[in-house]
Order: structure tokens, then sequence, then C-alpha cells
């Protein structure tokens, strides 16, 4: 998420043949961006929550000798009891992750702390890299209610899932390693997304269980499937509308401040 200013291009320049016409969104784009910012606060919160909980579940669940766990955990818990160093190489880079997420994409800190921004992009996507493979550790080959029953659902959508956030950082590094700043933003907006879909679909799954009498079951795989299609959904949405021509080395909002002026 590199974002100098370098090689400015003008609002009529092109990219793939489109126009940023600045003009006529500046004012949709600013909604956006005001809610896009509280729930991406949201989803963040919500996020931190579960790790410190699950954190504090595996400290209380190692603080003494258990000799048999299918006496103690529910078909929920004991997954991250006997898969520990999964569960830990999840949840620690898990917390990077929704720390540092949104700091890649502060304007500010791009423009005047690039050397930040760069070591914690790295962080990022190194921490992002680990917790989707451990995340598959967990949930394609344990998953919730197994993987013959029930838990299919679940597997299949958190190897979808996982493998996508690994292509989008893949595509990130590719990008940016050839200077293409605004296609390395948009990848690294996808990758993130993508990692707060666990985020939604806690929420989505908390207000379904209240709401209906489905149960946990079916619901949990089912939920991490919508939360996914509706984060990339919301994506490719500010995506869309705040992409800017050639290589992308001009920000949105310059262009729209520079566009106001004209």
């Amino acid at each position: 998420m590199l974002d100098l200013t370098a090689g400015e291009a003008t609002p009529n320049q092109t990219q793939g043949g489109m126009d940023f016409s600045a003009a006529p969104m500046p004012a949709i784009r600013k909604v956006l961006e005001v809610i896009g910012w509280i729930l991406v606060a949201i989803l963040v919160i919500t996020g931190l929550t579960a790790i410190f909980g699950r954190t504090g579940f595996m400290i209380r669940a190692f603080s003494e000798p258990i000799a048999n766990p299918e006496e103690v955990f529910n078909a929920f818990d004991i997954r991250y009891y006997t898969n520990a160093i999964a569960t830990v190489l999840h949840l620690g880079p898990g917390f990077f992750v929704m720390v540092l997420g949104p700091l890649q994409f502060m304007r500010d800190v791009r423009k005047k702390h690039i050397n930040l921004h760069r070591i914690s992009g790295r962080v990022f996507v190194l921490c992002g890299t680990i917790g989707a493979f451990s995340g598959i550790a967990i949930g394609v080959f344990d998953p919730f209610m197994g993987v013959g029953d029930q838990g299919f659902n679940e597997s299949m959508a958190t190897a979808f899932l996982s493998f996508f956030v690994l292509l989008c950082l893949v595509m990130a590094i590719v990008r940016i390693k050839q200077r293409n700043f605004g296609q390395h933003r948009e990848w690294m907006i996808r990758a993130f997304a993508l990692m707060l879909a666990i985020a939604t679909e806690r929420l989505m799954l908390t207000t379904l269980m209240a709401a209906t009498e489905i149960d946990i079951a079916v619901l949990f795989g089912t939920t991490f499937w919508m939360a996914g299609v509706i984060n990339i959904g919301a994506a490719e949405l500010w995506i869309s509308v705040t992409r800017t021509p050639g290589n992308g080395v001009c920000h949105w909002k310059d262009m729209d401040a520079k566009a106001a002026k004209d």
C-alpha cells in the first residue's frame, strides 16, 4: 500500500480505457469512506475480542494437566486444544493482522511515514500468510462437527477463503514489485476484507443463533461463506469507486481535490 506522490496523473488519464471521473462521485466516496471505517472498527474490535477470548481459553486449558479432553471440552473448543500449535500460530498473527491492517490504509501514514508503512506491511503480509495456513490446519482438517458431517461446509469455506487470502497477498507483492501501486492497493484491500470475514461471521452467527432456531452445526459453515461473500463484495465496491488511472500512484482524494479546484 504505497502512496507516493511522484508521477502525478490528471483526472482525465485513463487506465484500461476507463476514466476516473472525480467530479460526479466525491460526496459518495466520502460517505462510503466514513461508513467503511466505522464497519472496519466494529469488525476489528470483534476480531480482537474473539482472539483475546480464545487466548484466555487456551491459557486456562493448559494451566493444569487434562487426562481426557473429550470429557472436559465441547466439540467446538476441543479443536483448539488438540491443535494447540496451529491455534497459537493463528491467534498471534491474527492479532497483528487486526492491529496493523487498518494502518495499511491510512493515507497520512503512507504519505508521511513511508518506512513505517513498508515495515508494518511486511509484518501484515507475513502474519496473514501464517494465519491462513494455520486456519487451514484447524478449519479444513479438523472442522467443527467433523469433515464427513456438517463440518464439511466449514472445511470447504475455510479452504476456499484461506487460499483466496494467500492469492491476494501474493498478487499484492507481485504488483508492488512491478511498481503498480493501484493494483497493489486493490489486492491488499481484498486480502484484509477476507481476513476480516471471520469477524463478520461471528457477528452473523451470533445474530442468527439469537433470531432463529437453526443449529450452530448448520449455521457455522454457512455464515462463513456468507461473510466471505459480503466482505469481498464490499471490497470490490470500494475498489470500483476509488480506482485511479495509470499505475494508481495518485490517491483518489488528491484527484477529487484537484477536480474540485479545476
